[in-house]
């Protein structure tokens, strides 16, 4: 679900040379997630394009504004900076996770269970990750494994609602 969309006309952003308040030029990749939290997009690229062009090689600068692009819906732009992100720090978890986001964002499942596969194996307990690739298992008519996934997702975090309602639903189907 997208929960924001840039306005038309964003795509100059991509070359700001300036964060989009002076005062955040001491720490735009901090200014940026703030904003990020608060769905202020535009505020948040701004400082993510300051960071990165300070520091092409800021892994947090890279995976902020790859964030930014994917809640925007932009789900190519953000793997372009998920990527970039991940040859810096190929360890991190979150960021294979949100690139698998982005790749089912495009119907890649193969492709965002492998992202999503590596971030449960960087993070076993990463429940939402084991939720997510149920659901790519399940769009390929995996059954099986989906259910899976769904299952230990409940079992890392019991409050998560989305993997209780898919293994209702596939056990409803079932019947």
């Amino acid at each position: 679900m997208v929960l924001a969309v840039l306005p038309s006309g964003a795509e100059g952003l991509s070359s700001i040379e300036l964060p989009h308040d002076p005062s955040h030029a001491e720490r735009p990749v901090e200014w940026c997630a703030y904003h990020i939290a608060r769905k202020e997009l535009i505020a948040a690229l701004s400082d993510c394009n300051y960071a990165v062009a300070q520091n092409p090689k800021s892994a947090a600068a890279l995976s902020n504004r790859g964030s930014v692009w994917l809640i925007a819906g932009e789900s190519k732009r953000s793997i372009r900076d998920f990527d970039a992100a991940l040859k810096i720090t190929p360890a991190d978890a979150s960021l294979h996770y949100n690139r698998g986001i982005a790749l089912s964002n495009l119907g890649l499942s193969h492709e965002a269970i492998a992202d999503f596969g590596e971030a449960i194996r960087l993070r076993p307990n990463f429940a939402i990750a084991h939720h997510n690739r149920g659901y790519e298992y399940e769009r390929l008519l995996r059954r099986d494994e989906a259910l899976a996934d769904y299952k230990r997702a409940l079992q890392l975090d019991a409050s998560l609602k989305p993997p209780a309602d898919a293994i209702r639903r596939m056990e409803k189907l079932s019947q």
